[in-house]
């Protein structure tokens, strides 16, 4: 009778499916590099435990008994079980295989990181990607819940046993349709913008909060004429002349490119934000992710470091922590 504080080891059935395999505990101890006395022992350890003899001797040689048949199937299984952890495992450790758990602002997830991503894949093209797009805080709450393994944002971090570091400076800029007065001058002045009809990203998005304290800062005062939720409704309410905006240019590349859009300089007022990295403080990174960052800093391969820095903004120097 199996009683509850049994504790069959790998060892002991690695001695036993080795027997059952050879029919000789004295083959089983040669092929094991150990004494044949350790072989019964070890065999004799798990009878006792079973409550019931595994073997039965024919002459020199031992066959399995009923009990022993079905021990050993599940003894082939577990052990076999075993060797496939240890290639998984080393498969992982090579970056062969895994999981990358991702989540990020809409900006430097919508804008960014699918480039690096792409570069990312080059580079290990058996990992798993599962990116999720959300605002700053779900992504901190989901980061210590284990549901991620790096976070890219662009707000404020505001749960204490998160750890930030800034990965990428973000410059936000000025954008008028080409048919708005603004797009036919070199630059405008601060005080051009006040009583201007501005249309705003939603409150509590991390671009918000950083034009209000950056118009604030500048003294200027501005009543959205719309708010609006994410950066492309807002881009195309802008091209159809319906206001200005301030955004990310990492956002608007293509639309400038194109013609859609136009970037106008503004004297005497620069908005920059923080792109910053997260994680849990407490919790190491997982080789997956380790390897992620080392791809985006600047260190990383000259491709890959490249489309991290341009067109969207400054990497930290190599000595800023990623």
């Amino acid at each position: 009778m199996v009683t509850s504080s049994m504790a069959i080891n790998l060892h002991q059935l690695k001695i036993f499916h080795t027997v059952a395999r050879s029919g000789s505990f004295s083959r089983a101890a040669a092929e094991l590099l150990i004494s044949q006395p350790s072989v019964s022992i070890q065999v004799g350890e798990l009878e006792r435990q079973f409550g019931t003899d595994l073997f039965a001797q024919t002459g020199k040689s031992v066959r399995l008994t009923e009990a022993g048949r079905v021990l050993d199937d599940y003894a082939a299984r577990i052990l076999s079980l075993i060797d496939e952890t240890r290639v998984a495992v080393d498969e992982v450790k090579g970056l062969r295989r895994g999981r990358l758990l991702l989540g990020a602002t809409p900006t430097p997830g919508t804008y960014l990181l699918p480039t690096l991503l792409g570069r990312f894949k080059e580079l290990y093209p058996n990992i798993e990607i599962s990116l999720r797009i959300t605002d700053t805080r779900r992504i901190q709450e989901m980061l210590l819940q284990h549901h991620l393994d790096l976070g890219v944002v662009g707000g404020k971090v505001s749960f204490p046993d998160i750890e930030s570091s800034v990965f990428l400076t973000d410059t936000l800029v000025l954008i008028a349709s080409p048919l708005h007065r603004f797009a036919s001058v070199p630059s405008v002045r601060v005080a051009d913008l006040t009583g201007e009809p501005f249309i705003l990203r939603e409150r509590g998005s991390g671009n918000r909060e950083t034009v209000d304290e950056a118009l604030h800062r500048a003294g200027v005062h501005v009543t959205p004429v719309f708010e609006l939720e994410g950066a492309e409704v807002v881009k195309q309410a802008v091209a159809a002349n319906l206001g200005v905006s301030i955004l990310s240019r990492c956002a608007v590349e293509l639309e400038v490119a194109a013609g859609r859009l136009r970037i106008v300089a503004v004297d005497g007022l620069r908005v920059e934000r923080a792109f910053s990295l997260i994680h849990r403080r407490d919790h190491a990174l997982p080789h997956v992710a380790q390897a992620f960052l080392e791809t985006i800093r600047p260190s990383a391969p000259a491709g890959v470091a490249a489309a991290a820095e341009a067109p969207y903004g400054r990497l930290p120097p190599p000595s800023t922590p990623a």
